[in-house]
């Protein structure tokens, strides 16, 4: 019954935004462009609290700049809604015409065929934007981020922006100690020791979100594959569906032993190292930084403006270095690095409110180019820019401290494979179980949950690849 409820929520919602949306307006072409004339288009995303207002603020002005001639009517929906209900919401012809999701998310859905051999649930934008007139390429974003969005030579998704974690610094505190920005493991833990000798707290870990985004920048920085396939080192031929099928992906939990060194890499930190207490509730190491009494803080970009508020308003220096930063030490051979990076995703689903409009089509193509272009103003709520020109823009350039999450060439997603979020989203949880114990577990504890957790990925795999979900 609970589910239920929550369906006729979530697509009553999505059916909310589509007020007005089969009004299709007019299209014109000459040697200038296209013309618009009052064409209604619905806007689904899943960007809520705070970061709301500055999508808000940007749909607003869209709409004003283009009053009579394309209209966006938006609805926030809160992730898990959008995810769950989607095959839903597509069955029954109640999705957007644009989606704004998680790049994480993007090729799950993409890969998922009909009978026609076509995306079941997200359309191929090549067409739609030459129809619109809009050129986007991949020398325009990260290099990864925008490989990572095609499947089969078809481009299923337009990056919005990256987000990741980074280690924010209290450098007044810093510079008290005597020391300059650390630049690997050992110096982080050092100058956390030092800062708690003088009665500060050091690197506060707290439990919960977004610890999986430290678990994965770990198992990147550890040469840990997401997924492995048939070929690789660590493929199973004998992981089959009763059929016989072998599973085509396979969770990359054992690839060079990354998930174990990254979730005993942070129980290093609290059990050896003393520089973090353990099971610290949700957000107890922001309020210990913002209010100037931690050192280190290790959370998400997104956060950098409250960052920025907070530093001016207890009056200390704030700084930033990458989240990979603390997994460069002598122990690690397999140092990347690399920084593992989420982002927001414009996508077109199919089955629409009100069918196929070419007309809606080409304004949402031009909606998602125009946000593109002003997408230096979302960065200011804590993201990084994938749009190459918005990125070289004074506004944005004039953003403090986005440099210091790291380089972008430096920035990786996870695999561009239509399993990989099913089969690695489990072992996101193992660090969780790390920073919530008495004590630091076993090696043998470690490889118990890791296997747990590695079952789990296969069984949603084979659930996913047998009709399951």
């Amino acid at each position: 019954m609970k589910k239920t409820t929550l369906l006729i929520i979530t697509t009553a919602l999505l059916t909310l935004s589509g007020c007005g949306g089969n009004d299709d307006g007019e299209i014109s072409f000459d040697d200038s462009g296209i013309t618009f004339k009052n064409v209604n288009i619905t806007f689904s995303n899943v960007i809520t609290g705070t970061d709301n207002s500055y999508l808000t603020a940007l749909i607003n002005q869209f709409n004003q700049e283009f009053s009579g001639q394309i209209k966006v009517a938006a609805s926030a929906v809160q992730p898990a809604d959008l995810y769950d209900n989607l095959p839903t919401t597509t069955s029954y012809k109640k999705n957007a015409d644009v989606c704004l999701i998680h790049a994480e998310r993007v090729l799950q859905f993409a890969g998922q065929k009909n009978e026609e051999g076509t995306s079941k649930y997200f359309r191929e934008l090549e067409d739609i934007m030459s129809l619109a007139r809009i050129s986007l390429n991949g020398e325009d974003f990260p290099e990864q981020v925008w490989a990572n969005m095609r499947l089969d030579g078809h481009q299923y998704g337009i990056p919005f922006d990256m987000h990741m974690a980074g280690i924010y610094v209290n450098k007044t505190i810093l510079s008290e100690l005597g020391l300059g920005m650390p630049t690997n493991r050992a110096e982080i833990v050092h100058a956390a020791k030092k800062a708690i000798e003088k009665g500060y707290k050091g690197l506060p870990i707290s439990t919960g979100y977004p610890d999986t985004y430290a678990y994965i920048n770990a198992y990147f920085n550890w040469g840990g594959k997401q997924i492995v396939v048939e070929g690789e080192d660590g493929f199973d031929p004998e992981q089959k569906l009763s059929d016989g099928t072998v599973v085509p992906a396979q969770p990359g939990l054992y690839y060079k032993d990354a998930c174990f060194h990254a979730v005993k890499s942070f129980g290093q930190l609290i059990f050896e190292d003393h520089i973090s207490e353990n099971k610290l509730a949700v957000d107890t190491n922001l309020n210990e930084f913002f209010n100037g009494r931690s050192l280190f803080c290790l959370d998400g970009i997104w956060l950098l403006s409250d960052a920025i508020r907070y530093s001016t308003a207890q009056d200390f220096e704030l700084g930033v270095i990458p989240a990979s930063t603390l997994y460069c030490e002598e122990s690690n051979p397999e140092y990347t690095g690399d920084i593992y990076t989420n982002g927001h995703i414009f996508v077109m689903p199919k089955n629409n409110m009100g069918g196929e409009k070419t007309a809606r089509q080409q304004a949402s193509m031009k909606f998602i180019s125009w946000m593109l272009e002003h997408s230096a103003d979302w960065a200011k709520s804590g993201k990084i820019a994938a749009y190459r020109p918005a990125r070289e823009t004074e506004e944005y350039l004039a953003i403090p401290h986005l440099d210091g999450f790291g380089s972008i060439d430096k920035f990786r997603c996870l695999q561009a494979n239509r399993y990989t979020y099913a089969a690695f989203s489990p072992s996101q949880r193992v660090n969780t179980f790390v920073l919530n114990a008495d004590s630091m577990p076993s090696d043998e504890a470690l490889r118990e949950k890791i296997a747990e957790y590695y079952s789990e990925g296969i069984s949603l795999v084979k659930s996913d690849i047998s009709g399951g979900n």
